[in-house]
């Protein structure tokens, strides 16, 4: 390894916040990551688990690369030991997409099966994981790195479902957000004429303005999926920026945050039920 390449992969930009120097706690911040990748690739392309197995046998040309029960697994976070055909799978989707909406002349090197409609329709304008480290297409190699916890990518967070900070972030945003709407001296159809703005699905703009609203509530995955567009519309209206990160360490209770939103009882619970299951 080459002492530009050593120093790109440990830069503290695209390391998992928080990640240790101990082997055995990265690996599992990574495990988590990826899962909160997953939950985030399939949802912002809308993929479901049989079309992902069928974007892998696709991309590599080969049957059997990847089953549902493993995407399953993944997304989960219970996946311990992660398979070296898996990882081809996620680069080469990855790598497939891009080249097929970017360069056509490597797509054509790739060795893919040929592209059917039903592929195209999967393909020709789904999101693709870029690299943290360089902006293109993380690769094989990258998808490795991102499992072991030593790289993150930018704008996704959360994880597998049972994440206790995301748990405790959904339960605190409705009020996080509509005190910071309040704070901002604009009211809802104002923000949801930003937010439409912002957001590609007017629903997303909906729903954001619901449970600012107190009308409705996030799901774990929603709140990852939709992240990096919040912070995009929390800027618009109070002039701060944030990241996705940043975003869910403000609404699990950073200290002397001034939107810090104070514990429910049933967020003590949450903490208390998890720390019973520490000390089994």
């Amino acid at each position: 390894m080459t002492k530009a390449l050593a120093t790109a992969i440990l830069s503290p930009q695209f390391l998992i916040p928080g990640a240790p120097a101990d082997g055995h706690t990265r690996r599992e911040l990574g495990r988590q990551h990826m899962s909160a990748v997953m939950i985030y690739w399939l949802a912002r392309n809308q993929w479901s688990h049989p079309a992902t197995e069928a974007l892998a046998t696709w991309a590599l040309n080969e049957t059997g690369v990847l089953h549902t029960s493993q995407i399953s697994h993944i997304r989960n976070g219970k996946m311990r030991m992660m398979g070296v055909k898996t990882l081809d799978a996620f680069g080469a989707i990855n790598l497939a997409v891009w080249a097929y909406q970017n360069r056509r002349d490597l797509f054509q090197k790739l060795g893919t099966a040929p592209v059917t409609s039903k592929i195209e329709g999967l393909i020709k304008d789904a999101f693709v994981i870029e690299d943290p480290r360089s902006g293109l297409p993380l690769d094989q190699g990258g998808w490795m790195l991102l499992y072991l916890g030593y790289i993150a990518i930018t704008g996704v967070v959360g994880g597998a479902r049972g994440d206790q900070s995301m748990e405790i972030a959904v339960s605190r945003f409705p009020q996080y957000a509509s005190r910071l709407i309040s704070r901002s001296g604009k009211d809802f159809i104002e923000v949801k004429a930003i937010a439409e703005k912002v957001f590609p699905a007017r629903e997303r703009a909906s729903k954001l303005i619901a449970v600012a609203a107190g009308l409705d509530q996030y799901e774990p995955e929603e709140l990852s999926l939709d992240a990096e567009g919040i912070c995009k519309v929390f800027g618009l209206i109070d002039g701060m920026a944030r990241t996705p990160r940043g975003l869910i360490d403000e609404l699990t209770g950073a200290p002397g945050d001034p939107l810090a939103v104070l514990p429910s009882k049933s967020e003590q619970q949450l903490h208390a039920c998890h720390d019973l299951r520490l000390t089994d």
